[in-house]
């Protein structure tokens, strides 16, 4: 295997030798089109279809290469890979029993992830994604969101002042933008987005929460930042995901959920003898101390 490619050991290069070969045309059959031929090795065509089975064993290695660098990687792998078992066919590997063990494992394997990945994708539907995520919605509980305001002043008779001004009908928005000494909110008419409790300051909490939506507070809310003004915008039950957004994730523990169904249903039909006990691996380390 050329070694610009990092195999993931000789588990991996037998595997993908193993399934090139099983793929190849037998001596006699139709050749592909010329279309699909992307290499040639002592007359053997290396074919398009090829090229896809290693691309998917490779994909996260060659994601960030450019997809003609890509293919160019991958034909010179399949190249050295036909090389290196036209000799191994030669030198009788194929006839030698660690051959035959070998393949009988990967093909068992190769037989398992195509079983559950056809049984996974015929169950883990489209439907049954949204379906998920309609139930889940309906479980979580509401949770109030508040639209706020403030205005950030370093003395009480600042924030007096403006509430002053405020009852004189001032834009809440022109004396954050003029006033306020919260530099990040300031350029935005004093915005602090949709919050629920305890995501802000506890007394713009508290000062919100006794506001009816339009209403601001008609005394200086003192915090250790300063003296604030606050204004209640309005009020919503915080929105559910978007669906587009957590699909992904939903479909992905679904899968993983239907392929622990399919092996503990398959194993509890079958007749099993573990004949070594049953010990508990360490966990892993993580470089912290608990």
């Amino acid at each position: 295997m050329t070694s610009r490619i990092k195999c993931r050991g000789r588990k991996s290069r037998f595997l993908i030798g193993a399934v090139i070969l099983s793929v190849s045309l037998p001596l006699g059959a139709a050749r592909a089109q010329d279309a699909d031929v992307v290499g040639r090795v002592n007359g053997q065509e290396i074919t398009a279809d090829d090229l896809s089975i290693a691309e998917q064993m490779y994909s996260q290695q060659l994601s960030q290469m450019p997809e003609d660098a890509k293919r160019s990687v991958l034909v010179d792998a399949l190249i050295e890979l036909r090389v290196v078992a036209d000799a191994a066919r030669a030198a009788n590997v194929a006839e030698q029993d660690a051959y035959r063990r070998q393949l009988a494992f990967f093909e068992a394997q190769t037989l398992r992830s195509l079983f559950l990945e056809q049984r996974v994708a015929a169950a883990v539907t489209d439907a049954a994604v949204r379906a998920a995520y309609d139930e889940q919605a309906a479980k979580t509980p509401p949770v109030l969101e508040r639209r706020i305001r403030h205005i950030l002043l370093r003395s009480e008779s600042d924030a007096l002042e403006v509430i002053e001004a405020l009852k004189g009908g001032r834009a809440f928005t022109e004396l954050a933008q003029e006033r306020s000494a919260d530099e990040v909110s300031k350029a935005n008419g004093g915005d602090l987005g949709f919050v629920a409790e305890g995501q802000v300051v506890p007394e713009i909490d508290a000062a919100a929460a006794q506001l009816q939506p339009g209403e601001f507070t008609q005394t200086p809310v003192a915090s250790a930042f300063g003296f604030h003004v606050v204004l209640l915008e309005e009020t919503r039950n915080r929105p559910a995901p978007a669906f587009d957004a957590i699909a992904p994730q939903i479909r992905q523990a679904l899968e993983a959920s239907e392929e622990r169904r399919i092996i503990s249903d398959l194993r509890g039909a079958a007749k099993v003898e573990k004949l070594v006990p049953d010990v508990t691996p360490p966990e892993a380390e993580d470089g912290h101390e608990h």
